[in-house]
């Protein structure tokens, strides 16, 4: 999507780019509702369209876009690990309004083990560190909400800051995607069931918990109506 500055934003194809360059993405059935959907049929001035693509060792790579005509967009997405894998769960949703940029970005861990932490989740630091110095903008949230906190690595990317950050942006993105791609292709099934328990627990709360308290639903919600911004995160974003 270009606005009336002239930028592109581009998060959803760094994603599609970067996760191709790794493995072959193929697109799975979705609902022609979810695909493309407008305010009303007399009312084009909000703009939703949606991807479902498979990915090995994945549920499936879940993204959106919202186009505003021209006061804002967002990109949004979850990539959630397949039945018998504990890759952390990739989300993101990236805001770029007329006036600020807001970016959140994180993967989620699915288990709470010495070894889980220590393969997925401390290699983070590195990258959370090396964007650290993006400063946030005065009045902005600097962290997630106090029901998300249980589902951060402790090295997500939460910013609002300043669009002349975008690029910068960007670069994290690219950067979190790469790292979650190398995570899939080493990734070996859950043996144990014990463990197998515990992360299905944690993904049965995860989902319910983003698809009715996620603030992200609000715009959905607000243009397309409660019960049909319900259903999208239910039955698409966060479905099983």
């Amino acid at each position: 999507m270009v606005n009336h500055t002239g930028t592109t934003i581009k998060f959803n194809h760094i994603l599609h780019d970067e996760m191709s360059s790794f493995f072959t993405l193929k697109p799975l059935p979705l609902a022609p509702e979810f695909k493309s959907k407008y305010t009303d049929d007399k009312d084009k001035s909000v703009h939703l369209t949606s991807e479902y693509l498979d990915c090995p060792k994945t549920a499936g790579v879940r993204i959106g876009q919202m186009d505003f005509g021209e006061s804002m967009v967002v990109h949004f997405g979850s990539v959630p690990p397949a039945e018998n894998y504990s890759i952390p769960i990739l989300g993101f949703t990236f805001v770029f309004a007329s006036k600020f940029l807001i970016a959140v970005l994180d993967l989620h861990p699915v288990l709470q083990t010495e070894e889980y932490t220590e393969t997925y989740i401390t290699p983070l630091k590195s990258l959370y560190q090396k964007y650290a110095w993006i400063p946030k903008a005065e009045g902005g949230r600097s962290e997630v909400h106090d029901w998300a906190k249980q589902y951060d690595s402790g090295y997500a990317l939460y910013r609002w800051c300043d669009r002349q950050y975008l690029v910068d942006i960007e670069n994290a993105f690219r950067d979190y995607v790469h790292v979650f791609c190398q995570y899939i292709q080493k990734a070996e099934p859950i043996k144990d069931t014990a463990m197998l328990a515990r992360r299905n627990e944690y993904l049965r709360q995860y989902r319910y918990d983003y698809a009715y308290k996620d603030p992200g639903s609000s715009p959905l919600k607000a243009h397309f109506g409660e019960e049909w911004g319900e259903r999208f995160m239910k039955d698409f974003l966060f479905a099983p």
